[in-house]
């Protein structure tokens, strides 16, 4: 019998497969099924294009391992029931097809009817479940275990973390889909996994892997394609080595997909999260943006901030500073307060240099809203007295009346409003309501659009390219992320288009 470490030759010497022109034949690996053969390790994670073969491939592998090894227990679970249907039909051939003598060896399955093989004989089991109706119960245990699509999940988190505790350490777990936009739970493990975060090995397979995505070119076609070509297309070219014959694939694929092409199909690891949902800013502004911030040097960390009355410092939170203030320039800050309890909304301030438009520093953490007010107080002052516009919903009341009151800080950001009568009506603080929100967010878009606002922070970054317009046509981050950062740049952003050179004097009621 083969040993578990190298089933290859097991496998394509006894299973059988219906291909996509509904041909039945031997299973023999194909050129992207064996790259991740000879690369595969116990913990895996695949990002990938479609119909690559994956699912097959990981079929045969856990059914092989049921059969050649006694007491192994195989788990494939998919992200809805016709998937999972699907999957089993593959296990159901490899059984009807397999070999006299192999199957003697395994003995009389049962429950084939339930998307379920158990081989008493052997004590092995292969169950094809759907992701939201697992059935298996605690102290089972999964020798291999293989997590289809899994960014289409429903509560991933809590799914995976059930899945995991029944695996042993010699176990083997696969996670593996197309992306389906930032902000769930594939992506940041795929982004965890890159950075070396977790214990998963990240595994990235584009489109033009599979060599049959190309179409064939008609008499005469080539040399008017090469014309048209446009320019990412000839960077696919000479950047991958791809054919014409790709390309007019490619473009086929696009037409009918359009920006979700580069979900389905990607070719970067990057795109492909991107396109997806329904983002507010621009996604190749912020890629290009999150760039130039992984090369940049990291910026200073600075724990304590100085007062005549002495040091304040800023833990819990982290105050980042690109640029250090230059006497001759104008700052503004934008602040969006929490409530700084653990586990909350943080705080965070953005610091912009009026004149240049580029973020120079950063205020961040779960921070109290009084202790945020003098964090605040100092921060401007040391940035030239920069005009500060806080959030006043919710806890910013708090920090404006100790900025105002305690603190005694001289240039806080009044909001201007006009009534049918076009009355000013100035009031301390940004109030972000229905009116205000939208052209928050516009603003700081078209300001991302024209690089107009210089980036440098890459939590900045990150909330922006998961701060999407839902279906209701609210502007939020997605659920479990975070949008603190940019409602603070957009304040800030704010404060610089509207602030008028000096404080106004005047002192609403109620501070």
């Amino acid at each position: 019998m083969a040993k578990r470490t190298n089933p290859r030759p097991w496998i394509e010497a006894n299973l059988w497969i219906r291909t996509k022109d509904r041909r039945v034949i031997p299973f023999l690996l194909n050129a992207v099924q064996a790259d991740y053969y000879g690369r595969r390790s116990r913990w895996d994670m695949i990002l990938k294009a479609r119909q690559l073969g994956f699912t097959t491939l990981f079929c045969a592998l856990f059914f092989g391992d049921c059969l050649v090894r006694p007491n192994t227990t195989s788990v494939i679970v998919a992200h809805d029931i016709d998937s999972s249907e699907k999957t089993f039909h593959k296990v159901q051939l490899f059984w009807e097809r397999l070999p006299a003598a192999a199957r003697a060896l395994a003995g009389k399955p049962r429950f084939s009817n339930r998307r379920e093989f158990l081989w008493p004989d052997i004590n092995s089991h292969f169950y094809v479940g759907t992701a939201g109706a697992l059935t298996f119960g605690r102290g089972q245990t999964i020798n291999n275990l293989h997590c289809s699509e899994f960014a289409f999940w429903p509560k991933p988190q809590e799914a995976l973390a059930a899945l995991t505790e029944a695996v042993p350490a010699d176990g083997r777990i696969i996670i593996e889909s197309t992306a389906n936009g930032v902000g769930n739970y594939f992506h940041d493990l795929w982004i965890e996994a890159k950075e070396g975060s977790n214990r998963y090995r990240p595994n990235f397979y584009r489109w033009w892997q599979d060599p049959t995505y190309m179409l064939a070119l008609d008499a005469g076609e080539e040399e008017t394609l090469r014309a048209q070509l446009a320019s990412d297309e000839c960077d696919a070219m000479a950047g991958h080595g791809l054919s014409l014959a790709q390309i007019k694939w490619r473009r086929d694929k696009q037409r009918g997909l359009g920006l979700r092409f580069k979900q389905e199909y990607p070719e970067n690891d990057v795109d492909c999260f991107l396109a997806t949902g329904r983002g507010c800013f621009d996604t190749e502004r912020l890629r290009q943006a999150a760039a130039r911030i992984a090369a940049a040097p990291a910026p200073m960390r600075v724990d304590v901030l100085q007062s005549k009355t002495g040091n304040v410092a800023i833990a819990p939170g982290q105050l980042m500073v690109w640029h250090k203030p230059v006497v001759s320039r104008v700052y503004v800050i934008g602040a969006d307060v929490g409530e700084g309890l653990a586990g909350g909304d943080a705080s965070a301030a953005c610091v912009i240099d009026r004149q240049t438009g580029a973020q120079v520093a950063e205020l961040h953490g779960r921070i109290t809203p009084e202790r945020f007010a003098q964090q605040l107080s100092l921060l401007g002052r040391w940035y030239n007295n920069a005009m500060i516009g806080v959030e006043r919903n919710n806890h910013g009341h708090s920090t404006l009346n100790t900025l105002r009151n305690v603190c005694r800080y001289p240039r806080l950001y009044y909001h201007v409003r006009y009534d049918h009568m076009a009355k000013a009506q100035p009031t301390l603080g940004w109030p972000t309501d229905q009116a205000t929100k939208p052209i928050l967010v516009d603003d700081l878009a078209a300001a991302i659009a024209q690089q107009a606002l210089i980036i440098n922070s890459a939590g900045l970054v990150d909330e922006c390219m998961t701060f999407v317009t839902t279906d209701s046509g609210g502007q939020e981050a997605v659920e479990s992320k975070f949008d603190d950062r940019v409602i603070a740049a957009g304040i800030a952003w704010q404060v610089r288009k509207r602030a008028a050179p000096k404080p106004i004097a005047k002192r609403p009621a109620g501070w």
